[in-house]
């Protein structure tokens, strides 16, 4: 059984309330468009790696998967009205960007040492606009260490939510997810560095794969 106890109970709470509310908002107030369900892993761990525009890419994923996901959020977004309280009440890992949390690295493998999937954006930052950015090797490197596959996923039609939303109109929402990537072990007599760099690309190319041209940015 997977293991939640290390959640408060106004997280679990608001996990069980929250994912349902947030997926009948999006069903009502837009086209939710799914695919690949089929490479979802049915239950242990893996790693989701959606690419990342905007505000929304967060609870969208959260509340169309099949299971409750672990989230690492940047730190900054505890300082934004709103979205930091989403963020505290759901329990997210939050991220130090532009450092080395160790920190952060034990959180998430222990998560996923629970048998529990992360939810983790490997551009490290919302782009604002469609088209991907460099992917940190972060993802990566935790599939490596902690022996799980990555899930790739990628999502259009996010970039003008809200704008869209406020004249009226339903705008359509993608998600496309891909098969499995599975990551090798890293060996020390490894050059580590070439090795994640190399498998990032594989990961960022196989995210761009899902998405149209106009959306692949530094992968097309």
């Amino acid at each position: 059984m997977e293991r939640t106890n290390f959640l408060p109970w106004y997280s679990r709470v608001f996990r069980r309330v929250g994912r349902p509310f947030f997926r009948l908002l999006f069903r009502l107030l837009t086209r939710v468009s799914i695919s690949g369900r089929n490479n979802i892993p049915r239950d242990g761990a893996y790693i989701v790696t959606p690419n990342h525009i905007s505000i929304f890419e967060p609870p969208l994923i959260a509340s169309f998967w099949p299971r409750e996901l672990e989230i690492a959020a940047a730190v900054e977004v505890l300082e934004k009205p709103f979205q930091s309280q989403i963020m505290r009440l759901y329990g997210t890992i939050h991220v130090h960007r532009g450092r080395l949390d160790r920190s952060l690295i034990r959180a998430l493998l222990g998560r996923l040492a629970d048998g529990l999937p992360v939810l983790i954006f490997p551009e490290g930052t919302r782009t604002h606009h469609p088209g991907l950015v460099e992917g940190n090797t972060g993802a990566v490197y935790l599939a490596a260490k902690a022996g799980v596959s990555i899930i790739p996923v990628g999502i259009t039609g996010t970039n003008r939510l809200w704008e869209l939303i406020k004249r009226g109109q339903r705008p359509k929402i993608t998600i496309s997810i891909g098969p499995a990537i599975h990551v090798p072990n890293l060996d020390k007599g490894t050059d580590r560095k070439t090795s994640l760099q190399m498998h990032t690309r594989e990961l960022m190319k196989a995210i761009a794969n899902l998405l149209p041209e106009d959306y692949r940015g530094l992968y097309a």
